[in-house]
């Protein structure tokens, strides 16, 4: 039996979804820093919504919420994340 996560990645960059896949991986990735900095209340006021071209989007319930992520989560130790990016909205 063959390597299983080679074949998939490479069936993945032939289906063209690499970027997808890799946005979403960062996304989670966020969203796992997110409630290991600021835990379950900081995850019901934050969510990482998406990643492109560097950016990463969370969006806040509040202006209270998107300084306190800002001041205390470093999103890009994350790998790729070069400026991370806030809008208010209601987290569901």
């Amino acid at each position: 039996m063959g390597n299983l996560g080679g074949t998939f990645d490479k069936r993945i960059k032939q289906l063209g979804l690499k970027k997808q896949v890799d946005a979403s991986m960062i996304v989670a990735e966020a969203q796992s820093l997110i409630k290991t900095k600021l835990g379950q209340r900081g995850e019901e006021n934050l969510k990482a919504i998406s990643f492109r071209k560097g950016v990463l989007k969370v969006a806040a319930s509040n202006n209270v919420w998107a300084a306190e992520c800002q001041g205390r989560i470093n999103f890009k130790e994350l790998e790729k994340i070069e400026q991370t990016r806030y809008v208010i909205m209601t987290i569901t």
